[in-house]
């Protein structure tokens, strides 16, 4: 089985522009290292924004189809208090997550997101859990607060209460997002005080995944998923390979999660090829590392189950 641990749906209003012309800055890095001028983010958002654009989940099932992937855990995010409030409510997005997990109840497995800042935030929370059947509970902190934050701890007592798990964004996000509220040391403060809490370092911390990896090597409720390295496989996979083998050889596969970080990671390297990336590794690059089927096994969907008990 596979699954995929990160993919986000999303549509018209649900993130303000901001956000997107920050991504489409990033996405045009590569031309604008080569020629010294960089491409229009505007145009590249209009372009794009349709093929992104999904709030029922069908478009990312027949992605997921066409890539070979069993499962995937969607969600949205809650940027409004920095970048701006979208013109659909946080309320509203997650109501149509778990809409769209209840439309594709073998396929999709929803998660709860929310700014723990807001007004109402745990109780909007508990609705999610007890109401709209959400599975974990995703935080983006890059909008303004950290993860030892006193006002996100509610939510951590309730997801234990829930026996559910957390999931974070660490390391860097484009603007007007902040990079340093996503430091994995930060999570580390709440792997200590709530060790029975299952917590999920989305990414691996991109750039600061030694420091991610030394958080989870002495904490062990710290697990990761890999999305969003797509970037650093397109120009130097020795590169991700070897983070991976590194991260296995520490903590080892039961705490490594497959993951894209769709849709928007899925233009710079669709979802099969990606997938492929990681079953059907090519190692040439880096002959000194290799993975055994075992691990492969594990990582690409196993692990996910038996984190959220799904076998």
């Amino acid at each position: 089985m596979i699954i995929d641990s990160h993919v986000h749906l999303v549509g018209e209003g649900w993130i303000d522009r901001s956000f997107f012309i920050g991504m489409a800055r990033v996405a045009t890095i590569p031309v604008g290292r080569a020629t010294g001028e960089y491409p229009d983010p505007g145009t590249l958002v209009d372009n794009l924004m349709p093929v992104l654009s999904d709030t029922t989940g069908e478009k990312t099932v027949a992605a997921m189809d066409a890539a070979g992937v069993d499962k995937a855990c969607i969600f949205a995010v809650d940027y409004g208090l920095l970048a701006g409030e979208p013109a659909v409510s946080i309320e509203d997005q997650n109501r149509m997550i778990a809409e769209a997990a209840r439309r594709f109840p073998d396929r999709l497995i929803p998660f709860f997101t929310v700014d723990p800042r807001r007004p109402g935030a745990l109780d909007l929370f508990r609705r999610g859990v007890e109401e709209w059947g959400m599975k974990g509970l995703k935080l983006h902190p890059t909008s303004g607060y950290f993860p030892h934050d006193p006002v996100v701890y509610p939510f951590y007592e309730k997801c234990v209460e829930y026996g559910i798990p957390v999931l974070f964004h660490t390391g860097s996000q484009p603007a007007p997002m902040k990079f340093r509220f996503a430091q994995p040391i930060h999570v580390d403060d709440v792997a200590a005080d709530f060790p029975d809490l299952p917590i999920i370092m989305a990414h691996v911390a991109h750039q600061l995944w030694e420091e991610a990896l030394m958080v989870a090597g002495i904490k062990t409720n710290v697990y990761f998923d890999f999305s969003g390295w797509q970037i650093i496989f397109n120009s130097h996979p020795e590169k991700f390979y070897r983070m991976l083998r590194t991260v296995l050889d520490e903590i080892g596969p039961w705490r490594v999660f497959f993951g894209t970080d769709g849709p928007y990671l899925n233009v710079l390297c669709p979802w099969d090829r990606w997938v492929k990336a990681v079953t059907e590794p090519d190692l040439s690059p880096c002959p000194e590392v290799s993975f055994t089927p075992e691990e492969i096994d594990i990582i690409m969907g196993r692990a996910f189950a038996r984190l959220l008990k799904l076998e």
